[in-house]
């Protein structure tokens, strides 16, 4: 076992906000070769002092399938210093709706991944920059998509889906994973 897919495990074990979902995260980053957009990498440092839930399933995926992982955090994350060496982990510090962000993240990427703000208006941005660059067949994922604790990123889900002519679901446990399947 590899020091990062040791960690990924030590990360789904543990109490937190993503955990319901890393295995799913970590399954959708094992396809072979995949590309993940993935916006917020999680601020709020853990007991350890570091943070990064999401994107330790996506690295531990991609290590496995030889897939990239591009994040983009309006903030440097705090995450293991081994991790900013990795080959397959590209991370800007940037707000992710500036031009600067969208060009970073590739085009026809099979996964994005939104944990940002919470916010109505920024996450459908979001939806709206980033949407296009999944190709058909790939799939969004909103986290926190729980109407009573964070109503904007359902909203919004609900909204860019109408205006796209595509649906959304909530793939179990809270604090909810939004799921919205491209066509292929």
């Amino acid at each position: 076992m590899t020091p990062l897919q040791a960690e990924y495990r030590r990360r789904a074990a543990a109490r937190h906000d993503v955990a319901g979902q890393m295995a799913a995260l970590y399954a959708w980053a094992r396809h072979p070769g995949a590309r993940i957009i993935e916006l917020g990498t999680g601020n709020l440092a853990r007991p350890d002092g570091y943070s990064g839930n999401s994107t330790a399933a996506f690295l531990a995926g991609t290590e496995r399938s030889g897939g990239q992982l591009w994040s983009v955090d309006i903030a440097d994350p705090p995450v293991p210093p081994e991790w900013r060496e990795l080959e397959h982990w590209h991370l800007l510090t940037a707000d992710d709706t500036s031009g600067e962000a969208v060009a970073f993240c590739p085009d026809e990427a099979d996964v994005l991944f939104i944990d940002t703000s919470h916010a109505y208006d920024h996450t459908l941005e979001e939806l709206r920059l980033y949407g296009p660059k999944i190709r058909p067949g790939g799939v969004i994922l909103l986290h926190d998509t729980d109407r009573l604790e964070w109503p904007g990123v359902a909203l919004a889900a609900d909204v860019w889906c109408r205006a796209s002519h595509l649906d959304w679901y909530d793939h179990p446990p809270w604090p909810g994973l939004g799921v919205i399947e491209i066509p292929a």
